[in-house]
């Protein structure tokens, strides 16, 4: 890999790791970099990330599509669902432990590709997906208190959503940008609907926010979106998908990071071993090809 290309790759998977504490200030208002600001309602903040990435994205409609109902399943599941699931779940779930969580997506897709698409796992990938599960499992719960984590059930959803959008994207021919002009386009109308039955005060609380809340929001499209998937895409075009996967992971380790010395996360003995175990078996199912869904390993990649 070129020098240029290796800074690109570190610069994007910091971004990306810091977006987990910027979702939740942007949802939860932790940090209290705004004092009085309590956070967007979830909903309502998804709907908004989707209008700006539709309008600035927008030049990319073009041709209109052909595959109406696989897309709008794409849409759903990579999205509006995929995206109010996270949201939802940020605002008691800390930015370390849904770092931690979202990383499912490589296992999930991975399963789904063996019960629909015929693909056979080896045994690394057999134990790098129980020790994923393993490992996010102790993040999750607390088997002394008898207690779960509900926010990060909802990361698990995402997860599995998110999993199940890489299946239904493998048939569609669209590039990059404009797939995520169209995803931006089909998830505003249902998550305004969904924010206007379910949620209240969203302007007050979006005004509350101020130029911070502006900022939060440019840059979980500016620079997530448009920077960051603009280098993840260029690398995977240069180089196998199965190289680029594992190196990704430094991602969600610079999201607990700066969830534990930005957002103030406890770090726990569950929190350092179950992300340990997570990550470790993550990157041992993205570092094994997948013959009938190649796209596998970059499940969680689409969850950023």
């Amino acid at each position: 890999m070129t020098l240029r290309d290796a800074l690109g790759l570190v610069a994007m998977c910091l971004i990306w790791g810091f977006n987990f504490v910027v979702a939740k200030f942007s949802i939860a208002g932790i940090p209290a970099w705004v004092p009085g600001f309590e956070g967007s309602p979830p909903i309502f903040f998804a709907f908004l990330r989707f209008l700006l990435l539709a309008m600035v994205l927008a030049p990319f409609l073009r041709p209109m599509p052909k595959d109406w109902p696989r897309l709008l399943g794409v849409a759903a599941c990579m999205g509006g669902v995929q995206y109010a699931l996270i949201f939802i779940g940020l605002q008691s779930a800390t930015p370390s432990g849904m770092a931690i969580t979202l990383q499912l997506g490589v296992p999930f897709a991975t399963l789904l590709s063996v019960v629909w698409l015929g693909e056979r796992l080896g045994p690394l990938r057999v134990v790098g997906t129980i020790a994923a599960f393993t490992g996010v499992a102790l993040v999750s719960a607390d088997p002394a208190n008898l207690t779960i984590s509900l926010g990060l059930l909802f990361g698990i959803g995402a997860a599995a959503v998110s999993a199940v959008g890489m299946i239904l994207v493998k048939k569609i021919d669209m590039k990059p940008f404009r797939l995520q002009a169209w995803i931006g386009v089909l998830s505003i109308g249902p998550l305004l609907v969904l924010s206007l039955l379910l949620e209240r005060g969203q302007i007050a609380a979006v005004m509350s926010g101020g130029f911070l809340f502006v900022l939060a929001l440019i840059y979980t499209v500016g620079l997530v979106n448009m920077f960051g998937h603009g280098v993840f895409y260029h690398l995977i075009q240069r180089y196998e998908t199965n190289l680029i996967a594992p190196l990704t992971l430094m991602a969600p380790l610079s999201g607990v990071a700066f969830g534990i010395l930005v957002a103030g996360d406890p770090l726990g003995w569950r929190l350092a071993v179950g992300g340990a175990i997570a990550l470790a078996g993550v990157a041992l199912v993205a570092a094994r090809p997948n013959k009938t869904l190649p796209k596998a390993p970059l499940a969680r990649e689409e969850a950023l």
